[in-house]
């Protein structure tokens, strides 16, 4: 993971970081979070490059969030949404978050076992949060829109 670096590097290393204003999940359906559990699991096994950031990402999602039992809120990404989003401030992105979708699928559904597809699971509609990449890179990440799908 040393290879990290932020895209972004102009701005002064002593500045404050805020947090964002919008809400941030603190719950996640129970069997979403169960998923989660077992995609951590078996990306342990993985010797894929992105595995290591995955673990990461997949980790502090199990970690931050408690089970919610019920319907998932309106605005909350979870697992059978369509999430519109974008990526350091460009063009919407539209897929359907699912479970069981292959990592590099290009059909239009992300899986959750995907560094977009964890860093999306949980996320509310207008917040931001930091896009791990593969090569290291660090990009915003900002969901648009959640709805179900028709």
């Amino acid at each position: 993971m040393s290879r990290i670096q932020r895209l972004h590097t102009a701005e002064p290393a002593s500045r404050t970081i805020r947090k964002s204003p919008t809400r941030v999940a603190r719950h996640l359906p129970a069997a979403d979070r169960q998923h989660l559990e077992r995609h951590l699991k078996r990306c342990a096994d993985d010797g894929t490059p992105a595995a290591p950031l995955l673990r990461h990402v997949l980790d502090h999602k199990v970690q931050s969030t408690t089970p919610l039992e019920g319907e998932c809120p309106r605005d909350l990404v979870c697992s059978g949404r369509l999430v519109t989003w974008s990526v350091d401030g460009g063009p919407a992105r539209t897929g359907l978050l699912s479970h069981r979708a292959r990592t590099g699928s290009h059909s239009g559904v992300i899986a959750v076992a995907s560094l977009l597809g964890a860093t999306l699971m949980g996320m509310r509609v207008g917040q931001q949060a930091p896009l791990l990449r593969e090569d290291g890179a660090i990009l915003s990440l900002t969901v648009l829109k959640v709805s179900d799908p028709t």
